[in-house]
């Protein structure tokens, strides 16, 4: 009885091994591919015009004209509003007063500087008439026909007369350099008054379209308060965020698949033209801006997008699915025996497989791990 229970044993084992072999011939397993490979960067962003730029109201007011709406095309220089202020009016045309007393008095038609003048004439003809009689009392004297005293009287009015005219001459060419610097004065403050009163004209700097306004007519607007979005008409571009972990990845150039909301599962094709250095702290991602690679018609901006942009892509590429990678890039080979797990290395990879560079071949069985 003992001999034949202790030999009853091991063909029990028996039996259980070839069952647990038998178990792992079941285990599903699939084979490395040859397949192209594609490694992409996810950003998301959206859709703006090509040198959109922010319309801010530079001066305090309220609306009195207003040209332009949303979706209107406009031209560099023609105005989309026009701010109304009393008090800057009044001083642009106190300031132009002014100015053109100072330019009429800095002309050679100054009553000022004619006032002078005429002075200076009486001046010169008395001093011409003093000089007259100087030389002719001086002769007198020497021949003596005259006394020292009255002689001394008459070089005491020559005397006079000259300083009197020279004292007019300078006169004159101080008040002319004053009227000149109070002309130049004058000027600058219409130009001052001038720019104030052109602060309550708002014009596009650019050919191209408004895009959205956000005052009406009527109401108030405070300094530095926006007031409309202007960017070329037809050009578009996308404005992206990508991740800190993934910006080293992404270069001038590279190209861009995009999806947006409004399109639905349409995709367009674009480039990356600019990457900010900058970081925005509060996602913790970088501004990528790409332009499409065509004129795509797009009557819409602001809408959200997704995109890919392709960092890497491989031809005839060893790939498997990601989910028979194992914990330190190991996978599992199926084997006769007992299978073997081997560590890979890693090229390309995208969302669903990797390329292997290393570790597996094309023939090996790579087990699929059973869910937990």
């Amino acid at each position: 009885m003992n001999k034949k229970f202790f030999l009853a044993i091991p063909v029990a084992v028996i039996v259980i091994v070839a069952l647990g072999l038998a178990a792992c011939n079941k285990t599903k397993t699939i084979k490395p591919e040859r397949k192209a490979i594609t490694e992409a960067v996810y950003a998301s962003g959206f859709l703006v015009p090509k040198n959109e730029y922010k319309v801010f109201a530079l001066s305090d007011g309220y609306i009195v004209s207003k040209t332009k709406e949303g979706g209107d095309a406009v031209k560099r220089g023609e105005e989309i509003y026009k701010i109304q202020n009393d008090a800057s009016g009044a001083k642009l045309g106190a300031s132009t007063s002014a100015y053109d007393l100072a330019k009429l008095n800095a002309s050679d038609n100054s009553p000022v500087l004619l006032d002078l003048k005429s002075k200076i004439k009486s001046a010169e003809a008395k001093f011409k008439n003093d000089s007259l009689n100087y030389v002719r009392y001086k002769n007198m004297f020497d021949a003596q026909a005259v006394t020292k005293g009255q002689f001394d009287q008459m070089a005491l009015a020559y005397d006079i007369s000259s300083n009197d005219l020279k004292s007019l001459n300078e006169n004159f060419r101080r008040t002319k350099d004053q009227l000149q610097v109070e002309m130049k004065n004058a000027q600058s403050v219409v130009s001052a008054s001038n720019l104030d009163f052109g602060n309550y004209s708002i014009r596009s700097v650019m050919d191209g379209m408004v895009y959205e306004t956000y005052k009406d007519l009527g109401e108030a607007v405070r300094r530095t308060e926006l007031v409309a979005v202007v960017g070329e008409k037809g050009a578009k571009l996308l404005e992206l965020s990508v991740d800190q972990q993934d910006i080293d990845k992404v270069k001038i150039g590279q190209e861009v698949i995009v999806k947006m909301d409004v399109s639905g599962s349409k995709t367009y094709s674009a480039k990356v033209s600019k990457i900010y250095p900058n970081m925005n702290q509060q996602d913790q991602s970088f501004k990528v801006e790409a332009e499409f690679s065509e004129n795509y018609e797009m009557n819409f901006v602001h809408t959200s997008v997704e995109a890919n942009i392709i960092i890497a892509h491989k031809d005839n590429a060893l790939i498997i699915p990601k989910n028979v990678i194992q914990a330190n890039d190991e996978v599992e080979i199926k084997s006769l025996g007992i299978n073997q797990k081997v560590k890979i290395k890693k090229g390309l990879e995208n969302l669903e497989y990797v390329e292997v560079v290393e570790g597996i071949k094309a023939e090996d069985e790579v087990v699929i791990p059973k869910l937990k």
